[in-house]
């Protein structure tokens, strides 16, 4: 009986065991496939939000009928604000859009409602009273009577700032930055489109300098240089904003005149032609020097005109003021 009871005990041991074993073992196994999926899910949010980091680039979603704005933790960063003391919303988000952008902003907002999609680029202006350029880009999903948009907001700051220095460098000349030749004749063609069809007067001004290779042979290239450069910031500190200074290449220069009569712009060329003439340069051994220009002077004249006439006269009277003994305006016959 003894040795029976003890087969009986084991037995149900046994039957016990087996049986925690196959309960607690899944359990386990289900425990940790949690763990190692919530730990993913974690790594998965914080990968996110590094590529949000090196995007630059943040989520928001909002309720246009509640007035609700989600914002994630890049979004605050791109409009400077702290999240523990500022609460997005529709109104505050436009507070800090800049006031040029505002209408077109909205524009696309309302635009979404038809088209199903929110494309803006527009500027911003932060709480430090910083300007940066975002594009948003969101999806328009009606839930009920509620209008949602969700969407991205990404900083391009640096892309404007690259795309404005890439214009620049495409219209302006490097080393004076006035406008260069291919800018300059744009706007003559335009200039001249103008004049056909309205008849408002306009000039043109070529000039360059006299004996400028003897500056470059007497002072060295660094002394001419800085002639060209004092008389382009002259250029732009003395004309008009609507007016167009460019350096065609060389030591040759173009002045735009709109609105400018043949009279007037003789007046605009002999005042630059007096203001380089009385300026001092110094080389860099220390040598003082001046130079002087000579400038023709030609204006739009009947509709028949053309932008190689204009520019033909222009040119034959700069020559005929350096036949003439330089360091002088000479303008067209016609018109005198």
């Amino acid at each position: 009986m003894k040795g029976s009871h003890n087969s009986i005990d084991d037995g149900s041991s046994a039957e016990e065991t087996h049986g925690s074993g196959s309960c607690g073992n899944p359990c386990h196994r289900i425990q940790r496939e949690l763990e190692e999926a919530r730990e993913e899910i974690a790594e998965l949010k914080r990968t996110l939000l590094r590529i949000q980091q090196v995007a630059r680039l943040g989520y928001w979603r909002v309720s246009l009928k509640a007035n609700k704005l989600y914002w994630s933790e890049v979004t605050y960063d791109i409009f400077g604000v702290d999240p523990k003391t500022f609460t997005p919303s529709i109104s505050a988000f436009k507070s800090m859009v800049h006031p040029d952008d505002l209408e077109s902003v909205e524009a696309s907002m309302r635009r979404a409602e038809q088209t199903g999609n929110h494309d803006v680029v527009h500027r911003i202006v932060r709480l430090d009273g910083e300007v940066r350029w975002v594009h948003e880009l969101a999806d328009y999903v009606p839930e009920g009577d509620d209008q949602i948009l969700i969407g991205t907001v990404r900083d391009i700051t640096e892309q404007k700032r690259l795309e404005l220095r890439l214009r620049q460098l495409s219209r302006t000349d490097e080393l004076t930055g006035l406008f260069n030749r291919r800018y300059f004749m744009q706007r003559l063609v335009q200039e001249l489109a103008r004049y056909r069809r309205y008849g408002r007067p306009t000039s043109v001004v070529l000039f360059d300098f006299d004996h400028f290779k003897r500056i470059n042979d007497t002072h060295g290239h660094p002394a001419g240089d800085q002639v060209l450069v004092s008389v382009g910031k002259l250029l732009r500190d003395k004309l008009r904003t609507n007016d167009i200074p460019a350096r065609l290449g060389g030591e040759e220069f173009a002045l735009l005149l709109p609105e400018t009569t043949l009279e007037e712009a003789a007046g605009v060329a002999e005042k630059v032609r007096q203001l380089v003439l009385t300026r001092a340069f110094t080389s860099d051994e220390g040598h003082c020097f001046g130079t002087s220009i000579t400038c023709g002077v030609s204006a739009f004249h009947g509709t028949e005109e053309t932008v190689e006439a204009i520019l033909h006269r222009a040119d034959q009277n700069l020559y005929q003021g350096k036949r003439a003994g330089r360091n002088r305006v000479v303008a067209d016959e016609w018109d005198s």
